[in-house]
């Protein structure tokens, strides 16, 4: 028979019998722990042995400190020496489960004295946080991964002004230079400014501000044109396995970023198989009915379903908690920034689907993205094709606040023969456009800037110039998202940095679709 644990302090704790406490210690939910002067276990209830995975009766004799966690033993222990000058206190405490699991704790302790009025020991009574505390660290990470988002998102958008400018004025100074090495070191130039966009983009996709271009594509043709990448980008001893059949459908995302997801979990598999293995993408179609997927509240859309898996070194339960944390890594100082799985998430997230993670030590690693099907009574937004037989030259209302960017801008547009109006803010192109007295075929503004932003500044020419075109301009697509500003967003969209052909596009189609929708 399992020896029970009993109360060692007699027939009663101070003047409650002990057979009366032990009826009403069985029947609570919570823990009830009773120890010693010297903090060895006397008395645990079965709801106190059961938070632990244990029995009362294997509890019996033991320190409370054999059960905590290492870094709150000495707060145990100065908890103890305090007891008998003190009335009751509550502390956090975090205690190792038989099974390994943690267990969070809100512990409110309380003298036992005898009745000569001595201290002879504590009555612990343990309720389990837990899930509460979990939920506590989720909503604080959260809060970690917005404030993260919002400093990156704000140093993002001005170094794309940075870019913009910097690459702007070298492409013009190529077109004007006449030697060959003048040039070519221009050329550097662009090429290192366009690298530096690229680290923009993957700081904007962990934050979930990047500028996606979105399109209606079938995934598995996606995933199957990257074979010969994934071949190239593996250990020569890993192998590629792709079982793409049953995923072929529509869904709207950037393809660039299915790619970038795909890339990311690729290279971290092959890091994960330093003796070789398999990568495996498997792809099908789920529906949402009566389903919750990855354990959401709701059931999801029908969705495709990747299944990106390998047959590594997997990772233990801590690792697993942090992948998707910013600037985690596992890898050695120097090979790896820690953003890969942050942008794989952001990415996803970004475009309505879902991501989750399975691993093992010893078992690899199995990533489940879900990404919603396009509803068959949605069709794809189709650019309108505008092919002019003529240059096509407009009058340009353009407000940037930042003067490098608008020298740059203005001196592309002026070369391509464009009549500009610009303005530093929003006031001043208001009244710029107001006392304009021909048309102004295009309105180009920056979306945040000080003052009044470009949405506001867009709804009240409208009002004005009802035939005015508009092209929002912006380092990340936060900025662009309907009723963030509180003002129609509805125009066309161009990301920074842009280059000076990109610009000059832009407004030859705007300008030719206003001047075209004069004339019907």
């Amino acid at each position: 028979m399992a020896k029970r644990a009993e109360p060692q302090f007699g027939t009663s704790v101070g003047n409650v019998p002990m057979d009366r406490l032990r009826t009403i210690f069985d029947g609570m939910f919570d823990g009830v722990w009773l120890i010693g002067s010297d903090g060895r276990t006397t008395y645990a209830n079965d709801a106190m042995a059961g938070l632990l995975g244990t029995t009362a009766g294997a509890m019996l004799g033991r320190p409370l400190t054999d059960f905590l966690a290492e870094e709150f033993r000495g707060i145990a222990e100065a908890l103890i020496d305090r007891q008998p000058r003190s009335p009751g206190e509550r502390v956090d405490m975090c205690f190792h489960r038989v099974d390994g699991g943690d267990l969070w704790t809100l512990v409110a302790a309380s003298p036992i004295v005898s009745p000569e009025g001595s201290y002879v020991g504590s009555m612990l009574n343990v309720s389990d946080v837990t899930g509460k505390r979990a939920a506590q660290n989720l909503a604080l990470q959260n809060q970690k991964l917005e404030a993260i988002g919002a400093f990156a998102a704000g140093i993002t958008h001005d170094f794309n002004n940075l870019l913009t400018a910097i690459r702007g004025y070298a492409e013009l100074a190529r077109t004007d230079a006449d030697e060959e090495t003048v040039r070519s070191d221009l050329d550097q130039v662009i090429a290192s400014a366009d690298r530096a966009s690229a680290i923009t983009g993957k700081l904007l996709a962990f934050t979930r501000r990047q500028v996606l271009k979105p399109v209606t594509l079938d995934p598995a043709h996606v995933i199957a044109e990257m074979r010969p990448l994934l071949t190239r980008l593996l250990p020569p001893d890993v192998s590629v396995e792709l079982d793409l059949d049953k995923a072929h459908a529509r869904i709207l995302m950037d393809p660039v970023a299915l790619e970038q997801v795909i890339v990311n979990l690729a290279v971290n598999a092959g890091d994960a198989m330093p003796s070789g293995g398999t990568f495996s993408i498997r792809a099908d179609q789920v529906d949402g009915h009566g389903r919750q997927a990855l354990g959401a509240d709701s059931p999801r859309p029908p969705s495709v379903r990747l299944r990106i898996g390998d047959t590594g070194v997997g990772m233990d339960e801590p690792t697993l908690a942090r992948i998707f944390d910013p600037f985690f890594t596992t890898k050695e100082l120097g090979k790896g920034t820690g953003l890969g799985l942050s942008i794989v998430y952001g990415l996803v997230t970004q475009s309505k689907g879902q991501v989750q993670v399975e691993s093992g030590l010893g078992q690899g690693t199995t990533f489940t993205v879900l990404l919603p099907l396009v509803p068959d009574a949605v069709e794809a937004p189709r650019p309108i094709a505008v092919d002019p037989p003529v240059p096509v030259v407009g009058i340009v209302l353009m407000v940037e606040d930042d003067p490098t960017v608008r020298e740059f801008a203005r001196r592309v547009l002026a070369r391509a023969g464009h009549v500009l109006i610009t303005a530093g803010d929003g006031e001043e192109a208001l009244a710029a456009g107001a006392a304009w007295q021909d048309r102004i075929d295009v309105l180009l503004t920056d979306i945040v800037m000080p003052g009044m932003r470009g949405p506001v500044l867009a709804a009240k020419l409208r009002m004005l110039r009802p035939d005015i075109r508009v092209i929002f301009m912006s380092g990340y697509a936060a900025d662009a998202l309907p009723g963030r500003h509180g003002a129609d967003l509805s125009g066309a969209f161009l990301p920074k940095p842009f280059t000076a052909a990109g610009l000059a596009e832009v407004i030859a189609r705007e300008v030719a679709l206003g001047q075209a929708a004069r004339l019907v």
